[in-house]
């Protein structure tokens, strides 16, 4: 229990939330850790809390640079680490306060090259705990499939411990892409997975995970940020196991996440993008319509959606029945 944790937390204009944030993982039982803030040109006072921690708190480092985004900020967070373990935190989530002892524990006593653990997430304001069902230690084709089941584990890089070697090879980081502004992080978990020999899963929610309106997957408008989506997914597609239920899975779990960027371009009258994102995830209606792990609720209001596209309805008939399966 004397590995060091190296715990990265991006920050940008989260000052609301930062201090619970912090508080929480300077709180930790685990307390061999170095928390490495990284200040992405922040302008609303984030800054300033960052600077007084790290005053109070040897183990606290600051890095403050200009606002090049998310990817960057965690690029700049993993170059400064020194960790035996590498975790992720965002600014504006929480940790239960055993997070990291029970993840070091579930890592060391299986062996594992990673671990992670269930968190609990808010959507509408209901408190939904995930990731609970016990999985046995294992590679990394079922570690993919965990993480991409209905209420599952999720494919990102938070409420997750990783050792260096994963992280670190071929001299140096694997990186997040900064050109990818959704789904980056699930791009990078697959490149770092893909090395690890066995993952452990601790079925207990841990993370706590708080839905923003402002984030770039939930904004209302589609922008050119979020369309970047397509070209995440397609690389993540090429890092995926030789696995067909599991290509299948993440063909389904596209079509799905599309369709709200879908009837945003509808809404927007941006038909190229329409187009665009049509192209991209045709093909895949099939896995969508055949997936278990989709409810069957939500496929039949995907389909209306799609029939009230097609049939040219009002938009704001569409952004109604849209806001429904939400």
């Amino acid at each position: 229990m004397n590995e060091l944790i190296s715990v990265i937390v991006p920050v940008y204009n989260t000052a609301q939330y930062l201090c619970e944030c912090i508080d929480s993982i300077l709180s930790q039982t685990y307390t061999c850790l170095e928390l490495i803030l990284v200040d992405d040109g922040s302008t609303d006072g984030s800054a300033d809390i960052c600077d007084k921690y790290a005053e109070k708190d040897t183990r606290v480092r600051v890095i403050h640079k200009p606002n090049e985004g998310v990817s960057t900020a965690r690029n700049a967070g993993l170059a400064a680490c020194s960790g035996d373990l590498i975790s992720f935190v965002d600014a504006d989530d929480w940790l239960d306060l055993q997070m990291y002892e029970k993840l070091v524990k579930c890592l060391n006593e299986n062996d594992a090259d990673a671990a992670m653990c269930g968190f609990v997430d808010y959507p509408h304001g209901r408190r939904v705990e995930k990731g609970l069902f016990p999985v046995l230690p294992c590679g990394f084709a079922e570690t993919v499939y965990q993480m991409m089941r209905r209420n599952g584990y999720f494919t990102s890089p938070w409420a997750k411990i990783f050792r260096r070697d994963l992280v670190f090879w071929e001299g140096g980081p694997v990186r997040f892409d900064p050109a990818l502004a959704h789904s980056e992080d699930e791009v990078w978990l697959l490149e770092v997975l893909r090395n690890c020999k066995y993952t452990a899963f601790l079925p207990v929610a841990l993370y706590f995970y708080r839905p923003r309106e402002d984030s770039v997957g939930r904004t209302a408008v589609l922008t050119e940020k979020k369309m970047t989506i397509l070209a995440a997914k397609a690389k993540s597609f090429r890092l995926l196991p030789d696995d067909a239920a599991i290509r299948t899975l993440a063909r389904a779990r596209m079509y799905n996440t599309c369709n709200e960027m879908k009837v945003q371009a509808y809404c927007g009258g941006n038909k190229k993008a329409m187009r665009m994102i049509a192209k991209a995830t045709g093909p895949m209606l099939h896995d969508f319509l055949r997936s278990s792990e989709l409810r069957l609720m939500r496929k039949a209001k995907v389909l209306l959606i799609q029939l009230e596209m097609l049939l040219h309805m009002p938009r704001g008939l569409v952004n109604w029945t849209n806001e429904l399966t939400h």
